[in-house]
């Protein structure tokens, strides 16, 4: 038996060698009420970013802002227009996004599928963005972003806030230096959570029956 042990734990620290170590987060922004981070994606040159900010918003209206693909180049960074190609109830959309480039660069388009979901007991929603860039033909005035993930958290806290989390990752394709992307990158996960507050102010009286605020209401 004890010899079982002495294996058991062999293995145990055998594993634990093998398991990939997670970069630390990098401050690249910080303000009154905005965090922004940064860490190597995937073992890679490029940043996975991660925004977090709090708003005087409920749940409904900040899903409202989301969901309104119309809306989103009023907000979202750098963006040229969204619109939603196919529903499969209120948990599920695929989405086309261009997104306007600086000058010299091409214009990207990506296509993604989002997944809603909310915690019962904490009431947690997590909007999972995954990469369907064949999902739709490509353009041939845009660069087709070749991979790009992550994921929209929602936290309710006391006095009506919520703790808001967008964090993402990509390879936007084409030509383009490692810095430059990494940059941008940061950019717009910045500027879009700085404008969020001004938004979601359009939504304020916005309900769901598929999202249930603290307190049990929908």
């Amino acid at each position: 038996m004890r010899v079982r042990y002495r294996t058991i734990s062999l293995i145990s620290l055998v594993l634990a060698c093998m398991s990939p170590q997670v970069a630390a987060w990098e401050v690249v922004h910080r303000e009154e009420n905005l965090l922004v981070q940064r860490r190597p994606y995937a073992g890679s040159a490029l940043m996975e970013i991660k925004g977090v900010t709090r708003l005087d918003a409920s749940l409904g209206a900040i899903m409202a802002l989301l969901k309104d693909d119309g809306f989103n180049h009023r907000w979202v960074y750098r963006s040229g227009g969204a619109r939603i190609l196919r529903e499969e109830g209120y948990v599920r959309a695929y989405v086309y996004g261009i997104v306007d480039a600086p000058w010299p660069m091409t214009d990207r388009d990506t296509v993604v599928r989002f997944d809603y979901r909310q915690e019962a007991g904490t009431g947690v929603i997590t909007i999972d963005i995954m990469n369907f860039p064949d999902f739709v033909p490509h353009e041939d005035s845009f660069v087709r972003v070749p991979d790009f993930g992550g994921h929209w958290r929602l936290r309710p806290e006391a006095h009506g806030q919520v703790e808001v989390t967008y964090q993402v990752y990509g390879d936007p394709g084409g030509w383009i230096p490692v810095w430059l992307a990494n940059r941008a990158a940061a950019l717009s996960v910045t500027r879009t959570l700085q404008n969020m507050p001004a938004a979601v102010q359009r939504y304020r009286d916005a309900r769901s029956s598929f999202v249930q605020e603290p307190g049990g209401t929908r």
